[in-house]
C-alpha cells in the first residue's frame, strides 16, 4: 500500500512538470479524482486524472501506461462535456464535484471551473430539474429492461442487467439531489443508507440482481427493480422494442488500439481481483459489468468474444477471479503475437525514463 502510494505521489509530481514544461500554453487544467483524493485507495489503485485542453496540441497529452502491474489513462475533457456533466447529461458528476486541481493554466481557467462546480450544485437543488433528470434515467434503463429478452447468454444478460441496476441507482440519486461521490465503489452501500425516503425494497432489488444465479431470476429481479423504482419516481416509462447495438467483429486484429485499450482497462482487471479477494461481491459484479462491457466493444478491433460473467457467483468469487486471469492472460497474447506494444514498467524510474 506504501509502495502503490509513493509511486502514485511521483506520479502526480512527474504530471505537473510535464505539463508545465512542454504544455504550460495548451492546457487549462489537469484535475485528479477518485481514491486518490477521496481516501478510497489499495494497494492496486490507480491516480484518476484528467486535463481540459486549451488548444489542439492539448490532446497530445493524453497517455495510458502502466507501472508495476496498474494501469494508469491520463484523458481529455472538453470545457462542453465539463458543463455537459455540470448539467447532470453524464452520470459522472465527481469529475467536477470532488476533484483537485493539481495544474492551472489561469485564474480565469480556475474561475470558469469553479462556475461548473456552481452550477452542478444548482441544478442538484433545482427539484423540477433533477426529477426531469432522473426521469431520463429511468427511460435509459427501460431501454436496457427491453433487452432482456432477446435471447441473450448468462453473461450478455448480466451485464445488460448490471448496467441497468447502476442507472436506476443513479436516478434515485439524482432524484434525492445528490450523486455518488465515490461512484460504484460505495455506490450499494449509499443507496442503502443516504436516502432515507428509499423504499428498502429497492436496495433489496439492486442486490437480488447481483446474486441472481438463474438467468431467468436476474431478468425476473431487474424487471421488478424498475418498476418500483420507476413508482417511487412517479414516472411511467413504456417499454418499446429496441434494436441492440452489435459490436462489429473485424477481419483484422488492431494490436495497436488493444494495447492502448489494455493499459486503459488494466485497472479493472484489478478491481476485480481485489474484490474477489475482499469478498465484495456487489463491487466485484459490477467491475465484472464493466469489463464485460469494454471487451465487448473491443471486438470490433478484433478482440475474441469473452463470457466473463458466467463465472459469477456472490457465493464463490473465487471463480470469477480466475476466469478474469483468464481473461486478462489470453488477452494479453493477443495483443502481443500480433505486433501490439503495451507501455509497462517495473518501476516508477523505468517509466519516468521512457520520456512518455
Amino acid at each position: 500500500m506504501n509502495k502503490r502510494k509513493e509511486i502514485n505521489d511521483k506520479l502526480v509530481q512527474w504530471i505537473v512538470h510535464k505539463v508545465s514544461t512542454e504544455y504550460a500554453d495548451d492546457v487549462s487544467l489537469v484535475l485528479i479524482y477518485g481514491s486518490y483524493v477521496n481516501g478510497t485507495a489499495n494497494s492496486k489503485s490507480d491516480v484518476d486524472c484528467y486535463f481540459i485542453p486549451k488548444s489542439e496540441r492539448g490532446y497530445e497529452l493524453a497517455v495510458d501506461f502502466m507501472i508495476e502491474g496498474v494501469g494508469y489513462d491520463i484523458f481529455p475533457i472538453s470545457w462542453e462535456r465539463v458543463e455537459r456533466i455540470a448539467d447532470l447529461f453524464e452520470n459522472m458528476s465527481p469529475l467536477v464535484g470532488d476533484v483537485t486541481i493539481i495544474y492551472s493554466n489561469s485564474a480565469d481557467d480556475i474561475n470558469r471551473f469553479q462556475t461548473m462546480q456552481a452550477r452542478l450544485k444548482r441544478n442538484l437543488s433545482n427539484d423540477p430539474y433533477v426529477k426531469e433528470i432522473a426521469a431520463r434515467r429511468c427511460e435509459e434503463a427501460g431501454r436496457f429492461c427491453s433487452m432482456l429478452n432477446q435471447n441473450h447468454s448468462v453473461s450478455e444478460v448480466r451485464k445488460i442487467a448490471g448496467l441497468m441496476i447502476m442507472t436506476l441507482a443513479d436516478a434515485v440519486a439524482v432524484y434525492n439531489h445528490d450523486y455518488y461521490h465515490f461512484g460504484l465503489k460505495k455506490q450499494f452501500e449509499d443507496l442503502q443508507t443516504k436516502f432515507p425516503d428509499v423504499p428498502r425494497k429497492i436496495a433489496d432489488g439492486y442486490q437480488n440482481v447481483v446474486k441472481a444465479a438463474d438467468i431467468g431470476d436476474v431478468i425476473t429481479y431487474a424487471m421488478k427493480l424498475f418498476d418500483d423504482v420507476c413508482a417511487y419516481l412517479n414516472v411511467t416509462v413504456p417499454l418499446q422494442a429496441v434494436t441492440e447495438h452489435k459490436s462489429q467483429i473485424a477481419n483484422k486484429v488492431d494490436a495497436s488500439w488493444l494495447a492502448s485499450l489494455y493499459e486503459e482497462i488494466s485497472s479493472t482487471f484489478n478491481k476485480i481481483y481485489v474484490c474477489c479477494e475482499t469478498g465484495n461481491d456487489i463491487v466485484a459484479f459490477l467491475s465484472a459489468v464493466c469489463l464485460q462491457r469494454e471487451l465487448d466493444d473491443a471486438r470490433a478491433a478484433g478482440c475474441p468474444s469473452y463470457e466473463l460473467l458466467n463465472s459469477f457467483s456472490y457465493k464463490e468469487l473465487r471463480q470469477l477471479s480466475e476466469t478474469t486471469r483468464c481473461v486478462e492472460r489470453d488477452f494479453v497474447q493477443l495483443i502481443l503475437d500480433h505486433g501490439g506494444y503495451i507501455k509497462q514498467y517495473d518501476s516508477f524510474e523505468q517509466f519516468e525514463s521512457a520520456k512518455l
